[in-house]
């Protein structure tokens, strides 16, 4: 097949780019810079958020690994016309994660007029990054979806994505923690221990990926590995290092009280909230009967474990600081 990765330099579009490639497709990586192509991968070197050339008849499938605002997904349907169509969404379109295991029947709300105003408002440099969309993230993902769906004619797989990770991985959350149970003594994690966790290697989120793009499916997929809890996670992890990590839980709220926020300075962990209660804790029933494998979180662990131990000396933008850690 003919795929062209749209955001196929990032670390997603990476993993997928290289999945397509072992799997023997002519693959074009749509890319701003021209850097960090994937061997045996053609760039096409075009801005989506202002001119993209005319593509159509050059692909028989296109990945989007980067729509945030729904006219970024139209200006490329546009360009490639009516094609099969597989769009990175997100577990954020949901309006309510309050019931564990929910499928991607739940109910997922379109942006509204000022979330559409605050995409625009975007300088172009940043559009194809999440942060800058902040609360209007979840609702804007549902529009492109929407847009995606009338772009493609029906012919895409919309793929809500949860947490991915593994080595290069550019939030750092996940090597945060890889990197803190590399140490002996003490750690103060939010509890309970029973927190939900939920997680999946960026190799496997890659290939599925392409596999949907190679069977053709449509629809709506969760696309993460499978539920754990915090302790569990931990455990692999500390299993791994070898470390002698004495893991502390502490409420909740003694972090948030020491004002450490959500997400950064606490990877993983989401607000007290009932909406978001089971954010981490999705079913994957759908993705599993098309084709999903997911490998070991040892494997995973292993790998970022060797990635980060050669750069121990990079400051990561995730997780609490020594000087945190101490207020609790």
């Amino acid at each position: 097949m003919r795929i062209l990765i749209v955001g196929g330099t990032g670390f997603l579009g990476s993993a997928t780019a290289r999945a397509a490639v072992a799997g023997g497709h002519q693959v074009t990586v749509m890319t701003r810079s021209g850097r960090n192509v994937a061997t045996s991968a053609q760039a096409l070197i075009a801005d989506r958020t202002s001119d993209v050339p005319d593509l159509r008849g050059q692909f028989d499938a296109v990945i989007d690994t980067c729509g945030y605002a729904p006219d970024m997904v139209a200006r490329l349907l546009q360009a490639t016309g009516p094609v099969r169509y597989v769009f990175v969404s997100s577990i954020s379109v949901y309006d309510d994660m309050s019931v564990a295991q929910f499928d991607e029947t739940a109910t997922a709300s379109a942006a509204t007029q000022d979330d559409l105003d605050l995409a625009a408002a975007v300088e172009p440099a940043l559009r194809c990054v999440a942060d800058p969309y902040g609360a209007s993230y979840g609702r804007l993902k549902r529009s492109c979806e929407i847009a995606a769906e009338e772009g493609s004619e029906g012919n895409c797989a919309l793929i809500r994505l949860g947490l991915i990770v593994g080595p290069e991985d550019y939030t750092d959350r996940f090597t945060w923690w890889v990197r803190r149970c590399d140490q002996d003594g003490p750690l103060a994690v939010p509890g309970p221990p029973d927190r939900d966790i939920q997680l999946i290697d960026v190799n496997d989120a890659g290939a599925f990926l392409v596999r949907l793009a190679e069977q053709g499916q449509t629809g709506a997929f969760h696309l993460t590995g499978q539920p754990m809890t915090m302790q569990k996670m931990l455990e692999t992890i500390c299993a791994a290092t070898g470390r002698a990590v004495d893991i502390q839980y502490k409420p909740l709220a003694v972090f948030t009280n020491a004002g450490m926020r959500h997400w950064t300075d606490l990877p993983f962990i989401v607000p007290d909230a009932p909406a978001l209660a089971h954010m981490l804790n999705v079913s994957t029933t759908k993705a599993q009967q098309a084709g999903l494998w997911t490998r070991p979180l040892a494997q995973t662990v292993q790998a970022v474990l060797a990635w980060d131990r050669g750069q121990r000396d990079r400051d990561l933008k995730a997780g609490m600081s020594p000087a945190q850690e101490a207020t609790v």
